[in-house]
């Protein structure tokens, strides 16, 4: 349990630095959307952290480590490096191991009250991919929003959603896989 704790507090340590450095970088090249952003993401972890300390759910380290990972990857490579508009398979490698990453978290944060949910595999399977391709439509969702309000350029067009979304479930379906195969390791 201390090594637990330990490692959470290192992951949190971790991305506050990223965010703070970050930030400022962000902050030097003018770019305060990105600031903005940056600091918006980490304000979404602090309440996720504080929820999960009044013990409403519980998240493995290994989790939040991937979560963490995803949003670090996103920021730097993505908005930093601007591998989002100079790649063409950037975006939908981060669909994927974006919807991935959150398919366990949203799992796990569920888990608690779903124990027992079926004995069926198909069902978990169906379950759980529909959870993260969920995320993914939600994710689109945003980047429409962006899209109308921003005037930003983060939807291309049909093509593009469509693969975003064919990704999302990709990601969605390893997750669910890799949990099920979990689950029937112990």
């Amino acid at each position: 349990m201390i090594k637990e704790d330990f490692n959470s507090r290192l992951i949190t340590s971790i991305f506050t630095i990223f965010i703070f450095i970050i930030s400022v970088t962000f902050f030097m090249k003018k770019q305060i959307y990105l600031v903005l952003y940056a600091i918006f993401i980490y304000v979404i972890y602090i309440i996720f952290l504080y929820f999960e300390s009044r013990k409403i759910y519980k998240v493995k380290n290994y989790i939040k480590a991937l979560v963490v990972i995803t949003i670090m990857i996103d920021i730097v490579a993505g908005f930093y490096f601007n591998f989002y508009h100079t790649t063409n398979w950037f975006d939908k490698a981060m669909h994927m191991f974006g919807c991935f990453s959150f398919t366990l978290l949203f799992h796990s944060m569920i888990h608690l009250y779903i124990k027992n949910f079926s004995d069926f595999k198909i069902v978990i399977f169906i379950f759980i991919t529909s959870l993260g391709v969920t995320s993914g439509v939600f994710y689109e969702f945003i980047e429409f929003g962006l899209d109308v309000i921003l005037k930003s350029k983060n939807q291309n067009g049909l093509i593009d959603t469509n693969l975003d979304l064919l990704f999302d479930t990709l990601g969605s379906m390893l997750a669910t896989i890799f949990i099920i195969y979990r689950k029937s390791s112990y």
